[in-house]
């Protein structure tokens, strides 16, 4: 049984259960090799835009003798990946904003789908793109592997279009995992900003309302983590 690292077990964790996914930069189809054997999916296609991992990708399925169920495909993103029979698709290992173009150029097909999205930056850029499209983010589970900290996020489409606060496009439902590795990636977070907060007030020229507004989602982050810690 391949084991995955905490970043690809929470992923796996928010696949829907017997459904059929989409592996999208798998890699060397670690996720989908494990998804399959351990029975949480049903079928899964693994696609990565370059050959020699997706050669991985394919020697990992065949040593699992998952031939059968798990298919490859090169291709850029979700590009001529039929959707037709999936329920879930995973995309992670990449930045926030590669993964929006890619729901982007196929977004009039991804009602009902399931959305497992593991930005490994510009995850604020993403919640907002989910938001102004008609996105609801169900949940969002934490994981820390190798020293970072990252958020899996769980996103479904209905349709509703939502205003994203700096604050939500920040931390999204993170603070509602109450993991102790949500705990990290809000410190993480909060310690970046307080960061480019320091930054802005050291600058030659500062820039007022930059300054406020920096201060202000500081604020909001930091009372956020002191009540996780007090419940």
């Amino acid at each position: 049984m391949i084991q995955l690292d905490k970043r690809l077990a929470r992923m796996a964790e928010l696949m829907t259960p017997g459904g059929v996914g989409i592996d999208v930069g798998a890699d060397h189809g670690y996720l989908s090799v494990s998804l399959v054997a351990s029975g949480r999916a049903k079928r899964m296609l693994a696609t990565d835009i370059r050959p020699g991992p997706l050669s991985s990708a394919e020697r990992c399925i065949r040593e699992n003798g998952l031939e059968d169920q798990i298919g490859t495909m090169l291709t850029d993103g979700l590009t001529g990946v039929p959707l037709e029979g999936a329920t879930d698709i995973l995309i992670g290992g990449m930045g926030g904003l590669l993964i929006a173009s890619i729901l982007e150029a196929r977004l009039a097909e991804l009602k009902g789908f399931n959305l497992v999205l593991q930005p490994m930056t510009q995850a604020g850029p993403l919640r907002q793109w989910l938001c102004e499209n008609g996105f609801a983010i169900v949940c969002e589970r934490c994981a820390v592997a190798a020293g970072k900290a990252y958020s899996i996020i769980n996103a479904r489409y209905d349709g509703v279009k939502r205003k994203c606060t700096p604050l939500f496009a920040l931390v999204g439902k993170a603070a509602d995992d109450d993991s102790e590795d949500a705990a990290v990636y809000l410190q993480k977070l909060l310690a970046r900003e307080q960061k480019m907060l320091d930054g802005l007030m050291s600058a030659v020229h500062p820039d007022e309302d930059k300054i406020a507004e920096s201060r202000q989602l500081v604020e909001q982050l930091r009372a956020l983590t002191e009540q996780r810690a007090e419940g």
